[in-house]
């Protein structure tokens, strides 16, 4: 028997052995169909982490671009107006030199005239708008009191007198307009004027 017994072991070392090497074949069969998953996967994720490097580089970009846009339109924006602004300059100087020539006080304010008319047509051409709100009644968003006037015969919180005209750019106030507004007396006390 110990020979039959050494050929069962024989046997079972050529089994195991043999189980082993088809298990190592198994186990690079199952590898090898890792391995081309893997390397796609591997190329899959480059391919997005390229994309991901070259998007986030042309979002530098457009914000470079947008803030050089937003730099330049603040700079030269106003360059038409100050053109404009330039006419109204030289009538101004037009205006003094006619007056050191003249001494006739009605051409110099026939020349200022024109003068503030060129101003208000500049400011008109940007979008800026003169506020003028005698009569109307006082609103404090577009209005600043700087007086009151007691007076019983005008309608309360009626503007009596613009101080300063106020100027809207774009529909927004620019400049409230500083006006003088009137209020009821109260009973027993004269009219009072400021």
């Amino acid at each position: 028997m110990p020979k039959e017994a050494k050929k069962r072991e024989k046997q079972a070392k050529a089994n195991a052995t043999k189980e082993i090497s088809t298990e190592g074949a198994l186990e690079e069969e199952e590898g090898s169909g890792r391995e081309p998953l893997e390397k796609e996967l591997n190329k899959k994720i480059e391919d997005l982490t390229d994309q991901l490097l070259r998007t986030q580089a042309e979002i530098q970009n457009i914000r470079r671009v947008s803030s050089q846009e937003v730099t330049k339109a603040r700079l030269f924006g106003v360059e038409s107006l100050a053109l404009e602004f330039l006419s109204v300059g030289d009538n101004l100087q037009r205006a003094l030199n006619s007056s050191k020539e003249k001494n006739d006080i009605g051409s110099i304010v026939e020349g200022l005239e024109l003068t503030l008319k060129s101003f208000e047509a500049s400011l008109e051409s940007a979008g800026v708008r003169p506020v003028d709100p005698e009569g109307e009644i006082f609103n404090p968003e577009r209005h600043e009191a700087i007086s009151i006037i007691e007076d019983k015969k005008i309608q309360e919180n009626s503007i009596v007198e613009v101080i300063q005209r106020g100027f809207t750019i774009q529909d927004r106030i620019l400049r409230p307009a500083r006006v003088v507004v009137s209020k009821k007396p109260k009973k027993g006390n004269s009219t009072l004027k400021n």
